[in-house]
């Protein structure tokens, strides 16, 4: 018996370090991680270094990589945080509730926002992240990145599949529509970043992202249909359909 009383409590020992363990690893991750993150905001992805984010954490360089792949592992995980950030700020529109038109106007305006009240996320991701340092990540990273990204471009094709059945807007492929679209208030955006300003300012190229919303709406809109035609029902009438 008192062997086994023993045993329980040498294994009930190594249960507690392991714990302790997990813990403190756990928190060098986070640390590398916060570390990270400030470095990418500050000095972006080209300016930061691995040796860079041990010293601010606190560890060797070589401790680093007990925890992460590589310095682009770090930079996507921390473009996935904003990226989910993003997420969430777009499906908080009730575009349910809203009519097709003013559904659009949400969106972009929150887009906008997440880019005003977010702005080192956003550069990151739509200025600085690639392909080829996306490919450079775990597997499971680079299928969260692909997650959230078809999700926030989901938003804009829900509203284009939307607007098409409702009769607003020509056929058009949704996909291509929301690249469009948030290609065009990207761009825009990025150039308020940038700096850019010497023409315009950053309120007014913020306010442009509104106006070529509208002008591609513009472009999109089916002429002289009646608000709630389903074009369906209305092409199969003319002996028109869909391409094959």
């Amino acid at each position: 018996m008192e062997y086994l009383c023993h045993g329980l409590g040498v294994m009930e020992g190594q249960a507690v370090q392991g714990r302790r363990r997990r813990d403190r690893q756990k928190s060098r991750r986070e640390e590398f991680f916060d570390a990270a993150r400030g470095l990418f905001f500050k000095k972006g992805y080209r300016g930061t270094t691995i040796q860079q984010i041990a010293t601010h954490a606190g560890y060797s360089k070589r401790t680093v990589y007990l925890d992460y792949l590589n310095k682009d592992e770090l930079f996507i995980r921390v473009c996935v945080e904003g990226g989910e950030l993003l997420l969430e700020k777009l499906t908080e529109v009730p575009l349910d509730d809203l009519s097709v038109e003013a559904s659009i106007e949400q969106v972009m305006n929150a887009y906008t926002a997440f880019s005003r009240e977010h702005s080192e996320y956003f550069r990151m991701i739509f200025s600085e992240s690639t392909p080829e340092i996306i490919a450079n990540c775990p597997a499971e990273l680079r299928d969260r990145v692909t997650y959230i990204e078809r999700a926030c471009l989901g938003v804009l094709v829900d509203w284009t599949e939307r607007a098409i059945r409702e009769g607003f807007i020509t056929r058009i492929d949704p996909w291509e529509a929301a690249g469009i679209l948030f290609g065009a208030a990207t761009g825009i955006i990025l150039l308020s970043l940038g700096g850019v300003q010497t023409v315009f300012s950053k309120e007014t190229l913020e306010s442009l992202v509104g106006k070529a919303v509208r002008i591609l709406w513009e472009g999109l809109r089916v002429a002289d249909r009646p608000a709630g035609t389903d074009l369906r029902k209305q092409e199969a009438t003319d002996g028109g359909g869909y391409p094959a």
